[in-house]
């Protein structure tokens, strides 16, 4: 997606471990653009939610169904039942497979998507810096794609606040009926980066850390590494996330020339 930009977003694959960072990319050589910052995000996709299960066994049975299907009976992904779906017992599983990895890194800040299934891969996959004080801050600039599917509406927040106490919710607005949540149609894909793109330039740049970690959702992360970073055809990057998964990524934020004019 060629959308001109006030600030250019690079990201550069890392190899995280033994307390050190390397990269994998050849950087950046851009000599009109100035660095604002750069900062080591790890992104997270959450483990598999209740919505992924339902979609699998739909498949499994021969049953087929389009995204865009507002008939609950065809397109598992409506279902009034799966509203703010949580993880499986698999999710959970998944989760905890990642801790290991997700110990050995040092996130200032661990930043999640508002609805249930991040929040609780969070807490499991980075227990250990939950337990050692780092801040959990709950955003909504990384939830999953806004509208239609009710496996992506909020619950109400004063339910999700009684079920995550120790989570961060000031800079969360959907309020109780998730107002930014669209009943008829899904967020289309320029709306999804431009979501995207605030969400890097306007918090995640601003914030002090260094490091941080980033647990949020498969189709918003594919929207940000082919739409909104420059990943420079790293594949690995730009292809969809597994369940549960976490890659770590440098980030670089420039000035573009448009910007300093």
């Amino acid at each position: 997606m060629d959308v001109p930009r006030s600030i250019k977003i690079k990201a550069e694959r890392i190899k995280t471990g033994n307390d050190s960072i390397t990269t994998t990319s050849q950087g950046y050589d851009d000599d009109n653009d100035d660095i604002i910052e750069t900062q080591i995000v790890h992104f997270q996709r959450h483990g598999q939610g209740y919505h992924n299960l339902l979609s699998d066994y739909t498949r499994e049975l021969g049953g087929t169904f389009g995204i865009d299907d507002t008939d609950p009976a065809v397109n598992p992904f409506v279902k009034p039942e799966i509203q703010d779906s949580p993880l499986t017992q698999k999710g959970r599983h998944e989760a905890t497979l990642q801790r290991s990895k997700a110990s050995a890194l040092k996130p200032g800040v661990v930043v999640v998507s508002p609805l249930h299934r991040a929040i609780q891969t969070a807490l499991i996959s980075f227990r250990d810096q939950y337990n050692d004080g780092i801040p959990f801050v709950a955003h909504e600039g990384c939830r999953e794609q806004l509208g239609l599917l009710m496996c992506n509406k909020a619950l109400p927040l004063s339910q999700t606040k009684i079920d995550f106490p120790k989570i961060d919710f000031d800079l969360v607005t959907h309020g109780e009926e998730d107002h930014l949540w669209n009943p008829y149609k899904r967020e289309g894909p320029v709306d999804e980066a431009n979501r995207a793109y605030e969400f890097m330039t306007g918090f995640l740049m601003e914030r002090p850390e260094k490091e941080i970690s980033v647990v949020c959702h498969s189709a918003w992360l594919f929207s940000l590494c082919n739409a909104v970073m420059d990943c420079d055809g790293d594949e690995e990057l730009e292809s969809w996330f597994d369940t549960g998964e976490i890659r770590s990524m440098k980030i670089t934020y420039r000035a573009t020339a448009a910007a300093k004019l």
